[in-house]
C-alpha cells in the first residue's frame, strides 16, 4: 500500500508536497533549482564551501554498505564548482578519497579543510589550494569499541581564533577517549555525547560542553554563538537546537539509558545545574546555518536554517539574541519535498546562495542515489548582504553581558546573575563563581535567604570540591527542595558509598515531592556497592546495561517507617512494582484502615492495578471500604474506581450509594454502575435505578454520552455544540479528586498514554506538573483538539505493511537494513524489516484521539480539566 493510501486514511497529509519530485521553498521570492544528481553525485552527506565558492561534498560509500554495493570501497571528497552562478556545474573531479566513514566537512579561517569521520578528525592537505589533496593527516582520534557511524564523531566547525569544534555522539554508552597529537586526553564512560575543542593541529584538547544525545552539526552564527542540532533519546524529546556555551550540561547521560526520563537526566533544563535547549525541531535535524550567510529577503536576518532528514524538509528558526541569553521568536517551515526529499548538509556561498545535500532514499546503506540543490533569490527587494563564514562578530549584547559576568568579582553582581530568569547567565555565574577562591564569599553565600542563589552556591561548591563530603551533606539538609534534589544527584554521581546513610536526610522534611522521592531513589541506587564496583571496573561494556539494585526492600521499609512523614510513606507505596505490591497485599489492605488518609489513599490505588479478577477477597475488601460510612469519602472514591474494572456479583448493594449524601460518593457510584452497563454487567439493576429519583448530576453520570456518542436526555439540552461552549463551561471550574477518577477510568483513558506521580503510560507527555507550563485554556484546547499541537517528540506515525496493514505508533527509528522500530500506539514495540515496509509517513493527527470530550459528561470534562490545572 502507498503512502497515498495512509494519506487517504487520515485525510489531512498534503497531497501536492508528497506527490511532486522536487523539494519546494515556501517563500516565492526564493527558487529551487538542481545542481547535481546521481550518478554524478551520490549519498551525498557533510559539505562546505571554500572561499573560492567550490563545493567540497563527501560522497558515502562506507555507510554501512550492503554486502553486493558495486560501487567504490572508500568515501570520496568530490568538488563542485558553478564559475558562472547559473545554477549548473562547470566541473568535478574529486578532492580526496581512501576515506572510511566521513561525516562531515569544515574549512579553518586559514582556509584549509578538515574531514570528521566517525572515529578520526582529518587534516587535508593542499598545498597549491587546487582543490585537489596530495594527502590526508590524523590530527585528532577517538578511541571506542562503539562502531556504529551514528554514534561517534558527528560535527565540526571553526570559530574566528581557529580552535577546532567536534561533536562526539554517545558512543553507544560505550567508553572512549580522545588522543590528541600532543597526547592530551578526554575520555568517558556513561556520560553524554560531547563538543570537544582543540587546535588545528590536534594539541589542547579539552572538553568544551556535555549532556547530548548525538549531535550531528554544530555552526557558528553571525553573533559569534555556537549552535548546534542534537537528535533525542530513543524515547525522549524533542530533538534540539541548542545554544552551546563553555562547560555547559545539557542533560542526558547514557549511563541513565535511552529513555531520558531517569531523574539524573535533563532534557529542558528542568534539572538543576543542566541547561535549556533553544527550540524543539523535528525527528533527525541534520545541520544549521545562519541566514546572515545568504542573500535572502531581509527578513531572513534574524533566521538560522535547520535541514530536517527524517521529515523531508528544511525549518526556520528566528532567534533573537537578547541581554540574558538568546530566544527562539518564531518558527515556520521554510523547506518542503516528498519522501524522497532526504536534506543533510547546509552551506552557502559568498554571492549568499544556499546549497543543500540530499541523501534522498530512507535507506541507511548506501544505495546510489544522491542530489545537491541550490536555493537562490529572485527578487529585487532588499536583501541581506552575505556575510563571510568567519567576519568579526555582529553586536551581541548577550555575550557583552556574559563576558562581563566572567570577568566580575563584585558580589552584588554574581547575586543579581545568580537570582536571573535565564538559566544561560546564572550558568555564567555559577562558572565565575567557582574560580573565585574566598571561602567567606562562598559561605555567605550558602546561606543566602534566595533559593537561586543558595543553588548557584552549590553547583559551584561542586565545581571546586567535588568529592568534599560535608558539603553534600550540609545541602541535603536544606530547606529547599530544589536544592536537596540538586544535593542528591552530587550525591549520587559521587558514589561515594559513604554518603549512602545521609541521603535519607533530603526526604525526612515535609515537602517531598515525586520527582524528590525519585531522586531519592536514583541516588540509592547510585551508591549501591556492587554497582559502584561494576562501574568503576566497566564490568559491561555499555553502561547503561549495568545491573541495578532493587529498591524494593528500601521501599517498603521506608513504607512502614514512622519516622518519615506520611507523604514519603505514600510515595514508597507509589514505586513499589506490583510483584511487591502482591507480596504485601495484606499489609497494604490494612493501611486503607490507616487514619493516615494519604497513605490509605496510596494503599488502596496500588492494590487497584492489581489484577483485581485475580484477588477476589480485594475486590470484597473494596467494597466493604464502598459501604463504609465512617471511611473518607475520597477512599470509598478510590475503592468505587478500583471495583469498576471488574464483575461483581451482588452490585445491587451499592445502589443505595446513589442517594449518598456524599455528591462525589453518588457521582463515582454512578460512573462504576455506568462502567458495568456498558460491559453489559449488572444488567439485573438497570430497571431498580432506572426508576429512582436520582439527582440529575446522577443521572448524567449513570448514562453519559452514549456508546453511539448519542446522547442521554438528561443532558442533550445542556451539552455543548461547540468548542467555544466546551472552553467556557470548562473554565468556570470543576472538582479536583473527581477529575483524577475521570483521568484514571478506563472508559477515558488519559493514563493509559500519560504519567501523572509515576503511575501511567510512556506513548504522551508526563503531566505530573502540566500546570506549570500550560494555562487552562490551554490545557482544554489540548483536549479538544489534541491534533493541533502536540510536543514534536509525540509525533505520530504511520507505517504501511506489505500485507497491506497501517500500523500508528510514537518514535520512528531507523535501524540497519532499512529496518524501522516504533511504539504503537498500544504501547508495544513493533520492528518492522525493510521487506515488511510498503511506506511510512508522519502524521498530521496526534496519537490522543479526537472526540475524546464524546467519552465524558460536562461534569466530567469540568472536573478532568480541574484534576490537570492543579498540578503543578
Amino acid at each position: 500500500m502507498k503512502i497515498v493510501a495512509i494519506v487517504l486514511l487520515t485525510n489531512s497529509i498534503c497531497l501536492s508536497i508528497l506527490a511532486q519530485d522536487a523539494p519546494v521553498v515556501h517563500d516565492d521570492r526564493l527558487q529551487v533549482t538542481l545542481l547535481a544528481e546521481d550518478p554524478e553525485i551520490v549519498t551525498p552527506i557533510g559539505m562546505a564551501i571554500d572561499s573560492q565558492d567550490r563545493l567540497f561534498v563527501i560522497e558515502s560509500h562506507t555507510h554501512h554498505p550492503p554486502a553486493d554495493y558495486s560501487g567504490p570501497k572508500s568515501d570520496h571528497i568530490k568538488v563542485f564548482i558553478d564559475r558562472d552562478y547559473d545554477g549548473k556545474v562547470d566541473e568535478t573531479y574529486v578532492c580526496a578519497d581512501g576515506i572510511n566513514q566521513a561525516m562531515n566537512l569544515a574549512f579553518s579561517p586559514d582556509g584549509e579543510l578538515f574531514v570528521v569521520c566517525a572515529r578520526e578528525v582529518l587534516k587535508v592537505h593542499d598545498e597549491d589550494r587546487d582543490g585537489r589533496a596530495e594527502n590526508v593527516e590524523t590530527v585528532l582520534t577517538l578511541e571506542t569499541e562503539e562502531r556504529y557511524a551514528h554514534n561517534s564523531l558527528l560535527g565540526i566547525t571553526f570559530d574566528r581564533d581557529g580552535w577546532m569544534y567536534v561533536a562526539r555522539g554517545n558512543t553507544g554508552s560505550k567508553g572512549y577517549h580522545f588522543v590528541g597529537t600532543d597526547q592530551s586526553k578526554v575520555s568517558g564512560y556513561g556520560d553524554g555525547g560531547s563538543v570537544i575543542r582543540c587546535r588545528p593541529d590536534g594539541t589542547r584538547l579539552e572538553e568544551f560542553a556535555t549532556g547530548f544525545w548525538n549531535p550531528f552539526d554544530l555552526k557558528f552564527d553571525q553573533h559569534g554563538n555556537l549552535l548546534l542540532v542534537d537528535n533525542d533519546p530513543d524515547a525522549r524529546g524533542p530533538n534540539r537546537l541548542v545554544h552551546v556555551v563553555k562547560a555547559g550540561d545539557y542533560g542526558y547521560r547514557s549511563l541513565y539509558g535511552g529513555s531520558g526520563n531517569h531523574p539524573f537526566q535533563g532534557w529542558d533544563g528542568s534539572l538543576p545545574g543542566t541547561l535549556p535547549f533553544l527550540a524543539g525541531t523535528g525527528e533527525a535535524p541534520c545541520s544549521v546555518i545562519d541566514c546572515q550567510r545568504s542573500n535572502f529577503p531581509i527578513e531572513y536576518s534574524d533566521s538560522v536554517l535547520v535541514s530536517i532528514w527524517n521529515e523531508n524538509s528544511i525549518e526556520r528558526f528566528d532567534v533573537k539574541t537578547e541581554f540574558d541569553g538568546l530566544a527562539v521568536t518564531d518558527k515556520s517551515n521554510f523547506m518542503s519535498g516528498g519522501k524522497d526529499f532526504r536534506p543533510v548538509a547546509l552551506d552557502c556561498d559568498s554571492q549568499g546562495n544556499l546549497y543543500v545535500t540530499d541523501w534522498v532514499l530512507v535507506n541507511y546503506p548506501n544505495h546510489g542515489r544522491g542530489r545537491i540543490w541550490r536555493i537562490s533569490n529572485i527578487d529585487t527587494e532588499p536583501t541581506i548582504s552575505p556575510r563571510k563564514k568567519f567576519a568579526p562578530p555582529l553586536s551581541n549584547s548577550w555575550e557583552l553581558h556574559a563576558k562581563e559576568i566572567r570577568e566580575t568579582d563584585d558580589e552584588d553582581k554574581l547575586v543579581e546573575a545568580l537570582q536571573s530568569d535565564s538559566a544561560m547567565l546564572r550558568h555564567v555565574a555559577v562558572q565565575r563563581l567557582a574560580q573565585i577562591d574566598d571561602d567567606s564569599l562562598h559561605e555567605q553565600l550558602s546561606q543566602n535567604s534566595h533559593e537561586r542563589v543558595r543553588l548557584g552556591a552549590l553547583l559551584a561548591d561542586r565545581i571546586r570540591f567535588p568529592n568534599r563530603i560535608e558539603s553534600i551533606r550540609r545541602w541535603l539538609q536544606d530547606p529547599s527542595e530544589e536544592i536537596r534534589l540538586a544535593a542528591l544527584v552530587w550525591a549520587g554521581e559521587s558514589m561515594n558509598i559513604d554518603l549512602r546513610g545521609d541521603l535519607q536526610a533530603a526526604i525526612t522534611q515535609e515537602n517531598v515531592s515525586t520527582q524528590l522521592f525519585a531522586t531519592y531513589l536514583a541516588a540509592v541506587q547510585n551508591l549501591d556497592s556492587t554497582f559502584i564496583e561494576a562501574y568503576q571496573t566497566r564490568a559491561a561494556a555499555k553502561s547503561n546495561q549495568l545491573p541495578r539494585p532493587s529498591t524494593s526492600k528500601l521501599l517498603i521499609e521506608v513504607a512502614k517507617s514512622p519516622k518519615f512523614s506520611e507523604s514519603v510513606q505514600a510515595h514508597a507505596v507509589r514505586f513499589l512494582d506490583l510483584s511487591t505490591a502482591k507480596s504485601e497485599r495484606d499489609w497494604l489492605t490494612r493501611q486503607i484502615q490507616s487514619e493516615q488518609e494519604e497513605l490509605a489513599l496510596a494503599a488502596i490505588r496500588k492494590l487497584g492495578e492489581l489484577p483485581l479478577n485475580e484477588h477476589p477477597e480485594l475486590v470484597e475488601n473494596f467494597v466493604d471500604t464502598c459501604l463504609d460510612d465512617s471511611a473518607p469519602a475520597e477512599l470509598r472514591c478510590e475503592a468505587l474506581l478500583a471495583i469498576s474494572t471488574v464483575k461483581l456479583e451482588d452490585p445491587q448493594r451499592l445502589i443505595p450509594l446513589l442517594s449518598d449524601e456524599n455528591e462525589s460518593i453518588a457521582t463515582e457510584t454512578a460512573r462504576t454502575f455506568r462502567s458495568w452497563f456498558e460491559r453489559s454487567e449488572a444488567r439485573e439493576c438497570r430497571e431498580h435505578i432506572d426508576s429512582l429519583k436520582l439527582s440529575p448530576i446522577v443521572r448524567d453520570r449513570i448514562s453519559g454520552p452514549r456508546p453511539d456518542n448519542g446522547l442521554s436526555e438528561s443532558e442533550s439540552a445542556t451539552r455543548p455544540d461547540s468548542h467555544d461552549e466546551w472552553t467556557k463551561l470548562a473554565m468556570k471550574g470543576g472538582i479536583e479528586q473527581r477529575g483524577r477518577r475521570v483521568f484514571f477510568t478506563d472508559r477515558v483513558g488519559c493514563f493509559k498514554c500519560h504519567t501523572v506521580d509515576g503511575r501511567g503510560g510512556v506513548l504522551g507527555p508526563d503531566l505530573s506538573r502540566v500546570a506549570l507550563s500550560k494555562s487552562r485554556s490551554q490545557i482544554i484546547h489540548s483536549i479538544l483538539e489534541p491534533s493541533a499541537e502536540f510536543p514534536p517528540q509525540y509525533q505520530a506515525w504511520m507505517v504501511a505493511t506489505t500485507e497491506g496493514k497501517i500500523y500508528r505508533g510514537l518514535q520512528l527509528d531507523h535501524k540497519a537494513g532499512g529496518a524501522i522500530e516504533m511504539i504503537s500506539e498500544t504501547g508495544d514495540n513493533l520492528h518492522f524489516k525493510a521487506n515488511q515496509i510498503e511506506d511510512y509517513a508522519a502524521s498530521p493527527k496526534s496519537l490522543m484521539p479526537d472526540g475524546l470530550i464524546q467519552t465524558m459528561t460536562v461534569g466530567e470534562f469540568q472536573d478532568l480539566v480541574e484534576f490537570l490545572n492543579n498540578l503543578k
